[in-house]
């Protein structure tokens, strides 16, 4: 690696030693350059507001000749690192910024509120070097510069080309900085200082990827601070957008091309690279930090570092970029950076490459303190090499899924079917080759939304083989490409979905494996591609802030938005065994408790805006699955709202409230919906009211409610609402279910004999796999243990989860044990299954895939041997049934 020295001890040793090997420092010594570069620093920042614009102009320039020569002397000996060097020249460009702006607007008798410029590239990163340019943008705030007077865009444009005249203008004291305002919006049709909200509106509507790339390193300079950081503040969700944008790679490769065309090849073995722009260069260093943030930055803003070193630091440190990796890098990139320097200061030209002929080459190997040159050369390629293969490994997945396909024939164009093609997919499962051929023909043609664009159709053509592949290992390719068809034809565009697939190979198997084992999922992900980033960012959704700033709307289409994420990584996780099945029903059910919560104070801001304060008290009970926390994936909600106030004052107010959360919780809106809820366990079923009083809901329970009614009630859980309340309520539930069994039991028995009876002639079961109303399916087994509850009638027996009722129960030892793990055996299986295919029992055909997942999800090996034991835990658990409800 290029290792750079220090020529002398001293700076004023270092600076003798130069002169001879860089003309530009030699003329400014030889012109009598004195002083130090704070001094110079110093000079700038005490130019006084009313000096005429020729007498600032000169200080600033002989300002800049002081501050190179003091500078140059102090890096070549090493005194000052060379990010201080950056730093250095970084703020005198700052201030010299400042200073011209504020003689600018004195001249006009203006006060500075409401305009300012925004540094860019390696000035905001506080990143120039010796010969830099200096990219900004100047904005100016409508109704705010100039109290927003008519003329305040034609002042801020005569502002603007006064700031590059004065800081570029070659006089004869030299030039400040060649200053580029190009990088603003739209800059061929825009001028030179532009308004805030065109601006603002121009990033929103039509900016692009290369420009985030640009207002990354974007901080305030010089002007109205205040105003500036405000202004960037408006730019934030543009440049660091929540959902990840992996087509911006293809953008960023683009640039990159365009580069490298530029400086003529990609040959590492020349003496004379460009260290900059060239292959191994800083620019190379920079888009690898650069692009992994934007990528990545959304989510994770403890990213959003300007500089080069502060965002690879933040990169390693979040994990996403390996040590040794930053480190290799971070030596490199000082290392160019302090050749870039001693290339520049010799003639102050804006050059980046290192000279050709060998004897200016020997010069600028002795400023970096190399005596050899061969050495020199030898390490410099040794840098860029490294530098190279770092940023060649992070865009290599195109050229890799182009390149290196190890099937055999892929070919999808033309009218006749490729016979090498056919063979391929034959031998990857596919039974009919030629459909999946010819589907793959109609999406190069464009017919699908997701490859009416040119990019659309080359990411499609670099993405199969390796999806393809990963549809031949699922064992069921014809599934999986049946499913991955409609998730493509489902997508309104597939630049970004397949630009991530294409740049996560573990992400497009986790899709083709999910869309064979569950045809549900596969549903869902074709109405909503998006989920797929929820994949990728490997983190858990941002939990929104819903209060009293959003509409009720607003509320629904947020929490709708975070749902959407957490609901399909829980399905996710289970499908793939990252959650236990056994254990699923509780992360379902958090989910649906954390939603009832956020939606029903949702409701209840709502309701209090529209029709005054809340009256009293309430509380939201959850009953069924959901007060059992066994949810499964697509379950209904069982709840009831109960409230602590006078009914004749109170009713109308909790029918309202009971109504807008139920539109919370079931209403679709652009963003989707939630779930389905059924209110119908409440005191009077559908034929009382929605929302239940409490010496409605206690007279109910003691007097009127039936035996199956108490059964629902051994569910019945508190979810959100008055604690003290939910408190009264599970009292008033329990002594309810205690007084029965006192005096009740005989009649108890009968009843629930009776139901179970009727319910096996309504809903008869369905086959093996109706593992919930057949007999011995789970109804079996929570009929055992609520009846089981009402009969002993103690409080501590009560409880709502079906397992923890039979570790309470009364049953024997064995029976407890045996039926506990016939619950668990059946509730994990349909777990899985419910996820997998939903509701609906299997038509003798379950995915290869899936099998193997169900066997998993309860420890058996193989699938004959899982059914088996199906038959055997139902037929077990039937026999117990019949025992014990007498049937």
């Amino acid at each position: 690696m290029l290792t750079i020295a220090p020529i002398a001890e001293t700076p004023e040793v270092a600076l003798v030693r130069a002169l001879p090997a860089a003309p530009y420092l030699r003329r400014l010594h030889e012109t009598g350059v004195k002083g130090h570069w704070r001094d110079a620093l110093q000079a700038v920042r005490e130019i006084p507001a009313d000096l005429p614009d020729a007498d600032a102009m000169a200080v600033m320039r002989k300002a800049k000749a002081q501050l190179h020569l003091s500078l140059a002397a102090e890096d070549l000996s090493g005194v000052l690192p060379v990010m201080g060097v950056t730093r250095a020249l970084s703020e005198f460009a700052e201030e010299s910024l400042e200073a011209a702006l504020r003689v600018s607007l004195a001249r006009r008798e203006l006060e500075g509120v409401g305009i300012f410029a925004v540094a860019l590239g390696k000035m905001g990163a506080y990143e120039l070097n010796y010969s830099s340019d200096i990219d900004i943008c100047v904005f100016y705030e409508p109704g705010v510069f100039m109290d927003g007077d008519f003329s305040a865009g034609e002042t801020a444009q005569r502002i603007a080309r006064d700031l590059v005249r004065m800081m570029q203008e070659a006089t004869g004291d030299g030039y400040v900085f060649r200053t580029d305002l190009r990088l603003r919006p739209d800059p061929s049709s825009t001028p030179l200082a532009v308004s805030t909200r065109m601006a603002d509106l121009y990033y929103e509507s039509v900016g692009q990827n290369w420009e985030r790339m640009v207002w990354i390193k974007a901080r305030p300079t010089a002007g109205d601070h205040a105003c500036a950081e405000r202004f960037l503040k408006i730019l934030q969700p543009f440049v660091w957008r929540r959902n990840l944008d992996y087509w911006a790679l293809g953008d960023i490769q683009a640039i990159k091309r365009m580069i490298n065309s530029k400086v003529g090849s990609a040959d590492l073995e020349t003496v004379s690279p460009d260290v900059k722009l060239g292959p191994g260069g800083i620019r190379e260093i920079e888009f690898f930090a650069q692009t992994q943030q934007l990528i990545l930055g959304g989510r994770q803003p403890e990213l959003r570092d300007n500089s080069t070193l502060g965002a690879l630091a933040a990169l390693t440190g979040a994990g996403v970029v390996e040590r040794s990796t930053a480190e290799e890098l971070e030596t490199a990139y000082l290392a160019l950076r302090n050749l870039e320097h001693r290339v520049q200061m010799r003639r102050d030209e804006q050059t980046h490459t290192v000279p050709a002929s060998e004897e200016d080459r020997r010069d600028v190997a002795m400023l970096c303190g190399y005596e050899d040159l061969a050495a020199f050369d030898r390490d410099l390629q040794a840098t860029r090499r490294c530098v190279q293969g770092h940023y060649d490994g992070l865009f290599a997945y195109e050229d890799r899924a182009l390149d290196e396909s190890p099937l055999g024939n892929l070919v999808f164009t033309g009218v006749d079917d490729d016979p090498g093609t056919i063979e391929t997919l034959a031998s990857l499962g596919f039974s009919d080759p030629s459909a999946a051929i010819e589907t793959i023909r109609t999406w190069h043609r464009g017919r699908v939304p997701a490859t009416r664009t040119a990019r659309g159709r080359e990411l499609l053509t670099a993405l199969l083989p390796g999806m393809l592949a990963a549809m031949g290992k699922t064992g069921e390719p014809d599934e999986a490409f049946r499913w991955f068809s409609r998730f493509f034809e489902g997508m309104s565009s597939g630049v970004q979905t397949l630009s991530m697939l294409l740049a996560e190979q573990t992400l497009l198997d986790d899709l083709v494996s999910t869309l064979a084992l569950a045809p549900r999922l596969a549903q869902i992900l074709s109405r909503r591609p998006d989920l797929l980033e929820a994949l990728v960012s490997r983190q858990e959704p941002p939990r929104p802030v819903i209060d009293e700033t959003l509409s009720f709307d607003g509320a629904l289409d947020a929490w709708r938005r975070y749902h959407r994420e957490q609901n399909f990584l829980i399905g996710h996780r289970l499908l793939h065994g990252l959650i236990q099945a056994r254990d699923a029903g509780e992360h379902w059910s958090d989910l649906a408790d954390e939603t009832i919560r956020e939606m029903a104070a949702a409701a209840e801001r709502e309701t209090e805006d529209r029709y005054g304060p809340r009256p009293g008290t309430w509380a939201i009970f959850a009953m069924g699955k959901l007060g059992g926390r066994e949810l499964t994936a697509g379950s209904d909600l069982d709840i009831i709202v109960i409230y602590d106030a006078d009914p004749m004052v109170a009713q109308t107010w909790y029918t309202r409230f009971t109504q807008r959360l139920i539109t919370a919780l079931t209403a679709p809106t652009a963003e989707g919906d939630l779930y389905e809820v059924d209110m119908r366990l409440r005191p009077s079923g559908g034929a009382g009211p929605v929302a239940v009083s409490v010496p409605a809901f206690e007279r109910y329970q003691h007097q009127d409610a039936w035996t199956w009614e108490h059964m629902a009630l051994t569910r019945l859980r508190p979810v959100t609402g008055d604690e003290a309340l939910c408190y009264r309520i599970m009292e008033i539930a329990c002594e309810a279910i205690v007084v029965r069994a006192g005096k009740d039991g005989e009649a108890i028995s009968q009843a629930v004999r009776d139901m179970r009876q009727r319910l096996y002639r309504e809903k008869p079961g369905t086959g093996l796999w109706d593992l919930k109303t057949a007999e011995g399916g789970l109804v079996d087994a929570e009929f055992i243990v609520q009846r089981d509850m009402l009969l002993v009638g103690k409080p501590d027996a009560i409880r709502s989860n079906t397992r923890e009722a039979i570790a309470h129960s009364s049953l024997s030892d064995d029976e407890r044990t045996f039926l506990e793990d016939g619950v668990t055996f059946l509730q994990s299986l349909q777990q899985v299954h419910r996820l997998a295919l939903g509701s609906e029992m299997p038509d003798g055909h379950i995915p290869e895939g899936l099998k193997d997942r169900l066997c998993r999800s309860v420890g058996v090996d193989g699938f004959d041997a899982l059914e088996t034991e199906i038959s055997d835990v139902k037929s077990r658990v039937h026999g117990l049934t019949v025992k014990k409800l007498q049937l």
